[in-house]
């Protein structure tokens, strides 16, 4: 879709937000569960977190951070209301954009809608530290739009072979798009620190192997415990306030430790501008 630049060219300001999204190559890997955890670990951290409901086919952000999952962002996206209107409060005081299956109605719309809405959604991006950004697993045209245009990337694996394949192609794919693009990595339901670590090495040596032009950095990893995380659904509370003290948490404090003191490999841009300008 290629949208008329000088639309929205007056209404374009440096970003301030970082912006963060969370992908995976499949369902079931943990996505939500981490973008959900990790947001509110930050915002524990005093940084300023809206975490934006992207997945078009399993939106369910609203079970984790105990929110309204009435969606209005259509309402926004015709320009019934504004982008404010949209937002809601999670627990752990994150705040969220939920857009689900919505978002993909973006592609339809005209110019000049499309340039209200950049507007919008700039008012945004310049009022917080962290976008988390909880994309559709696999490659979505959307989902990677969203990867090559984000600051930092976090990617989500698990031990499962067939979320290790579909990983594969997802970073395969971005890095046709953006030759040397970096990402993230984080093991999801590890058995052991061991285990996390092999799980890393094989993706790296297959993306050394086949030529695939990407960086990849261990972030880190998640110990694996469906009873905790079925009971963080069921309660929906976030495993990082619930068992604040639980070896879940400890992973994340150790992840964000991580992903703080990590290189920002990509130049801020005004994201949501250059997102929608094709």
């Amino acid at each position: 879709m290629e949208i008329n630049r000088s639309l929205i060219r007056g209404k374009v300001k440096g970003s301030g937000a970082e912006i963060v999204t969370v992908s995976s190559g499949k369902g079931g890997a943990g996505k939500t569960f981490f973008a959900t955890n990790f947001a509110v670990e930050l915002k524990k951290r005093g940084y300023r977190v809206l975490i934006f409901d992207a997945d078009i086919n399993l939106s369910n952000t609203y079970l984790l951070l105990n929110i309204d999952n009435s969606n209005e962002f259509r309402r926004f996206i015709e320009g019934e209301i504004e982008i404010n209107e949209v937002i809601q409060k999670g627990v752990g005081g994150v705040d969220v954009l939920y857009a689900g299956e919505e978002i993909d109605t973006l592609i339809t719309l005209d110019d000049q809608k499309i340039g209200n809405i950049v507007s919008e959604l700039q008012k945004i991006e310049n009022r917080y530290d962290y976008i988390i950004i909880d994309t559709q697993a696999g490659l979505h045209p959307l989902n990677l739009d969203l990867i090559l245009y984000s600051s930092r990337n976090i990617i989500i694996a698990n031990p499962e072979i067939t979320s290790l394949v579909d990983l594969y192609k997802l970073i395969k794919v971005a890095a046709l798009k953006k030759p040397g693009i970096y990402f993230d990595l984080v093991v999801n339901k590890a058995l052991s620190v061991k285990s996390a670590i092999e799980i890393y090495s094989k993706i790296k040596d297959t993306v050394s192997k086949f030529r695939i032009r990407s960086e990849i950095n261990f972030l880190d990893y998640i110990l694996e415990d469906s009873k905790r995380v079925l009971e963080s659904i069921q309660k929906r509370t976030p495993v990082v306030i619930l068992h604040e003290t639980g070896v879940l948490a400890q992973c994340f404090r150790i992840i964000v430790d991580s992903f703080l003191k990590g290189i920002k490999k990509e130049k801020r841009v005004p994201f949501f501008y250059f997102l929608f300008k094709r």
